[in-house]
């Protein structure tokens, strides 16, 4: 049974459910039936009516549902995804979102995820401020780096680039957002990064994580260049999966920011821990970009430091103020001169 506290924040505080209300579960045959008959109970109990949808699991992040299933959506008021394989950036949650649908994508979360003091456990509104704030200095970069102990070195141009903030709040017509993610970050100017990637988080939706030994990745003028260690593999089926050239585009980059959040085997809490960081290739426009690939697929590093401009803003889910200043206060950050 989901404790009632971390799913009242996920009913009520996420996605603000009314009674009455229509809301769409997304699931497939690797969904957590805990989590679903969990969310079943706490839609009914607050009069909603659940629309349990099963869909076929996909091994590719972001492929699109049938053409039913998008129906579904792109007639409803507020679903959740709950697939076993994200699908928040297909073109159908897209419609469904720009038509009005509040959708919460938690692809993968399992009953753990709503443990109290994990990743659930939190207060996304006071944690929407240091997400906004992290997103406007990313707007008034010209220069990224990011780097980590393991090794990461990386940076390019984010000039022009809009910050992209994911608090887990989709109270209003048309959000999305992906509890129990929180993050911050943007799509690098296409053509501009350069630099080593070492992740030792994990490759998610990319088999079983997290990773067991670092993995590193070479990035050059903005494409996948090389990898070096055996779960590379994992990225590199993956991408021969999409058979789509344009997979090699650097699409993302952002930090974690869920002070409750832990690398695990969970990929949405993975990537929401603070203190970590997260490249994508791929898949570009919800990001800010211009790549339209097949897919986006997300690679976790951790203890990473960002500095925009020389200047350090998140150094291990510690947050420096500097003339980006990030004006935020929260418990689960600490923050220095």
């Amino acid at each position: 049974m989901l404790p009632e506290q971390t799913l009242a924040t996920v009913l009520d505080q996420c996605l603000g459910v009314s009674k009455t209300e229509e809301v769409v579960l997304l699931i497939d045959d690797e969904t957590d039936t805990d989590v679903i008959e969990g969310l079943v109970r706490g839609l009914d109990d607050r009069g909603c009516i659940p629309v349990v949808t099963r869909m076929p699991r996909y091994e590719v992040p972001g492929s699109e549902p049938p053409a039913a299933v998008a129906r579904i959506l792109d007639g409803s008021s507020a679903a959740i995804e709950l697939t076993s394989t994200f699908i928040g950036s297909s073109r159908a949650r897209q419609n469904a979102t720009a038509h009005g649908s509040r959708y919460l994508c938690m692809p993968g979360v399992v009953a753990d995820t709503f443990r109290i003091g994990g990743p659930l456990d939190v207060d996304f509104d006071e944690l929407r401020a240091v997400t906004e704030a992290l997103s406007a200095a990313w707007e008034r970069a010209d220069i990224y780096r990011l780097t980590t102990p393991a090794g990461t070195d990386l940076s390019g141009s984010v000039r022009g680039r809009k910050g992209r903030a994911l608090f887990g709040i989709a109270r209003e017509p048309g959000s999305y957002m992906c509890p129990p993610d929180v993050e911050s970050g943007t799509a690098p100017v296409e053509g501009s990064t350069s630099g080593v990637v070492v992740i030792d988080g994990d490759f998610l939706f990319m088999g079983p994580g997290p990773v067991t030994e670092p993995v590193v990745l070479h990035i050059k003028n903005g494409e996948f260049n090389a990898a070096e260690g055996d779960e590379s593999a994992r990225l590199l089926e993956m991408m021969r999966r999409c058979g789509d050239p344009r997979m090699s585009n650097l699409a993302e980059v952002s930090m974690g920011l869920n002070p409750n959040g832990r690398v695990c085997g969970v990929p949405m809490e993975t990537e929401s821990t603070l203190g970590s960081a997260h490249i994508a290739f791929g898949n570009s426009i919800a990001y800010g970009g211009s790549v339209d690939a097949v897919a986006h697929l997300d690679c976790v590093m951790q203890h990473a430091t960002l500095e925009l401009d020389g200047r350090p803003v998140l150094a291990d889910g510690e947050l420096v103020l500097n003339r980006h200043r990030v004006d935020a206060k929260h418990p689960g950050y600490p923050s220095g001169g």
